[in-house]
C-alpha cells in the first residue's frame, strides 16, 4: 500500500474552509497580502500584482501528467476560464489570472484527480523533482521512476503537520544528466552504475547561491525516506529563525562546516532508523506498450531533435517548448485533449520550462508535432523565463516581457538566432529563471541612468548545471531593459558572422565577449 492513503488525502485538505474564508476576505479587500500569502501559499496559491487575481500552482511529483489528469486540465481551461499557462522551472504548471473565488473549487477538483497541491508554496517539501526521460532513456544505470514516486508520496504526509522552517526542495537524477540540478538543490539523490545512490545536501541558487556536498555514497534505495525524513528534522533543529532569507539549509552547511554537518544528519538518520519503519514496496512501473513502426535515424533528423527513441520498443518521445514555456491556452487545450485520449501516454514536464509526452508511438509522435507548430526550434528562443512582475507579487521586473523584447526585435532586425545559447532570466534575484546556471543570465533590477532610476537586469556569464561541473554565474554588471536586445542582437550577429555556435566561439572570444558587454553595462 503507498502512503496517499484516504486518510492523508482527507489532512490534505485540513483548514480548507479556513483558506476558503481568508481568500474571500483578501479579495474582499478586508485583509492584507501578507495574511493572505501566510494561508494561500500552503495551498500553492498566491494573489498576483494587482491583488485582484490569483495564480494557482499545480503539485505535479516529478513533471509527470497523466492522461486522465491532461484531460482534467483541458476541461478545467473552459470550466475556471482560465486564461494563462506556465510551465515552471519547478517541474509545475501554473495556472495565471484566475479570479479568487474559483481557486478553492479548483483545488478540490484537482484534489479529485489527484493533483495534490498542497504544499505547493509555503514553508514545506516541495514538489520533487526528477529527469524527465527517466524509465525510457537508453543506457540508464536503473529506473528512478518508482523511487520518485514513493518519495513523492511520502513528503505530501509530512506537508500538513510539520512546521517547516522554510521550503525543501528535493531532486532525483537518473545519473546521465542535471537537468532538475540535482546537485545544487536541498537535498538529491544521483542514480550509480552499481544500482545505488550518491545522496547530496545543502545546495540552493538564489542568495548565496552554494554547491551540494556528498552527503552519502553507497546508499541503498529503498533507504531514501530515511534519508528525507533525516534531512527534515536537521533543517527544523538547526536551521536559523531568527533571519528568514537564511532559512535554507545551504546557509547551516556554511555555518557547520561540511564535517559538522554530516555529523549532525547522521545522528538524525540514526534516529529516524531506529524509531520508524519508513520501509516501503517499490512500486511496478513498467510500460508494456509497443509500437509497430520504428523511425529511421533520416526521420527523426527531420524534427530536428524534439522527437527521440524511448528505451522501449518502437516508443517516442516528443519535446514541447513554447515561447517563455507559456503556451496558448486553446492549442494546449487540443494538444492535452488529443495526448489524453492515448494509450499509456505521459506529459513528463522539465526544468527548463519545457514538455514532453512519452509512450508515443510513432504515428502519435507525428501527430504531436503537428499540434505544437509554436514549439521554439533553437536554444536560443527556448529560453528560460519565469513568470515575471506582469503577474508576480516580489519580481522586480518583466522577464517575460523582456524576452519578448528580444525576440521581436532579432525579428524585426532579421537577425538569425541559431548560434545564441539558452538564456536564463528571472524577473528578481530569486532565481526562478535560474539565471545563476545559465551561459548567459539576467536578473531584474533597477539602474541609476543620468541619476533617474530606469528598469534594468543583472548581466550573468558563464554558469553551468552539467552533472560534474556546476558552476554560478559571474555577475558582470547592470544593462537597462532598452539595451538588452541590441546587446543580445550585437552578439548573435557577431556569432552568425563566424558561423559558430556561442559555446564554441566563447572558449576562444571571452575577452570579446567581455568587451561587448561592457559597452552596454
Amino acid at each position: 500500500m503507498g502512503f496517499l492513503t484516504d486518510e492523508v488525502k482527507a489532512r490534505l485538505l485540513k483548514d480548507i474552509d479556513v483558506f476558503a474564508k481568508t481568500s474571500e476576505q483578501f479579495f474582499n479587500k478586508e485583509i492584507s497580502i501578507g495574511d493572505y500569502k501566510g494561508l494561500s501559499g500552503p495551498f500553492g496559491t498566491y494573489a498576483e500584482r494587482g491583488a485582484k487575481t490569483a495564480m494557482y500552482r499545480l503539485r505535479l511529483p516529478a513533471g509527470r501528467i497523466t492522461g486522465a489528469q491532461m484531460n482534467f486540465i483541458a476541461d478545467a481551461f473552459d470550466r475556471y476560464e482560465i486564461p494563462q499557462v506556465h510551465f515552471t522551472t519547478g517541474q509545475s504548471i501554473q495556472l495565471h489570472g484566475l479570479q479568487g473565488s474559483i481557486v478553492i473549487d479548483l483545488f478540490k477538483d484537482c484534489h479529485s484527480v489527484g493533483i495534490y497541491s498542497r504544499g505547493g508554496g509555503g514553508d514545506h517539501p516541495r514538489n520533487i523533482s526528477a529527469s524527465p526521460l527517466r524509465g525510457v532513456t537508453p543506457g540508464e544505470p536503473f529506473d528512478i521512476t518508482p523511487y520518485v514516486q514513493v518519495a513523492s508520496e511520502y513528503v505530501l504526509t509530512l506537508v500538513p503537520d510539520f512546521k517547516m522552517p522554510r521550503k525543501l526542495k528535493i531532486s532525483m537524477t537518473n545519473g546521465l544528466e542535471s537537468s532538475t540540478h540535482a546537485t545544487i538543490k536541498d537535498l538529491a539523490f544521483r542514480a550509480q552504475a552499481d544500482g545505488t545512490f550518491t545522496v547530496y545536501a545543502g545546495g540552493g541558487m538564489g542568495g548565496n547561491s552554494r554547491k551540494g556536498i556528498v552527503l552519502a555514497e553507497g546508499v541503498n534505495p529503498k533507504d531514501i525516506l530515511y534519508y528525507i525524513k533525516a534531512m527534515v528534522r536537521t533543517f527544523i533543529e538547526n536551521a536559523d529563525y531568527h533571519t528568514r532569507s537564511k532559512n535554507r539549509t545551504r546557509y547551516m552547511v556554511a555555518e557547520m562546516g561540511e564535517e559538522k554537518f554530516r555529523e549532525v544528519f547522521n545522528k538524525f538518520l540514526t534516529f529516524t532508523r531506529r524509531v520508524e519503519d519508513l520501509s516501503f514496496e517499490v512500486p511496478i512501473v513498467n510500460i508494456t506498450k509497443v509500437g509497430s513502426e520504428e523511425l529511421s535515424a533520416d526521420e527523426l533528423a527531420q524534427f530536428g531533435g524534439r522527437v527521440v527513441a524511448q528505451s522501449q520498443k518502437g516508443l517516442y518521445a516528443v519535446l514541447y517548448h513554447p515561447l517563455g514555456g507559456t503556451p496558448e491556452r486553446a492549442a494546449f487545450q487540443t494538444l492535452l485533449r488529443y495526448t489524453g485520449s492515448l494509450e499509456a501516454v505521459e506529459g513528463r514536464l522539465t526544468s527548463d520550462e519545457s514538455l514532453y509526452f512519452i509512450n508515443l508511438t510513432a504515428a502519435e509522435a507525428k501527430e504531436v508535432v503537428k499540434l505544437t507548430p509554436d514549439h521554439m526550434p533553437t536554444d536560443f528562443l527556448m529560453s528560460v523565463s519565469c513568470i515575471g512582475a506582469s503577474r508576480c507579487q516580489v519580481g522586480f521586473q518583466n522577464s517575460q516581457g523582456l524576452f519578448q523584447d528580444i525576440v521581436t526585435h532579432l525579428d524585426a532586425e532579421g537577425i538569425d538566432t541559431k548560434h545564441l545559447p539558452k538564456m536564463h532570466i528571472s524577473g528578481c534575484p530569486s532565481s526562478c529563471g535560474t539565471h545563476q546556471i545559465g551561459r548567459i543570465g539576467f536578473h531584474g533590477a533597477v539602474k541609476l541612468v543620468d541619476k533617474k532610476p530606469q528598469p534594468a537586469f543583472n548581466l550573468f556569464f558563464g554558469g553551468s548545471d552539467a552533472l560534474d561541473d556546476v558552476k554560478f554565474g559571474e555577475l558582470l554588471g547592470l544593462v537597462t531593459v532598452v539595451d538588452i536586445p541590441k546587446f543580445i542582437a550585437e552578439l548573435a550577429t557577431i556569432l552568425n558572422t563566424a558561423n559558430v555556435e556561442f559555446d564554441t566561439w566563447i572558449e576562444s572570444h571571452e575577452e570579446d565577449f567581455r568587451a561587448l558587454a561592457a559597452k552596454y553595462i
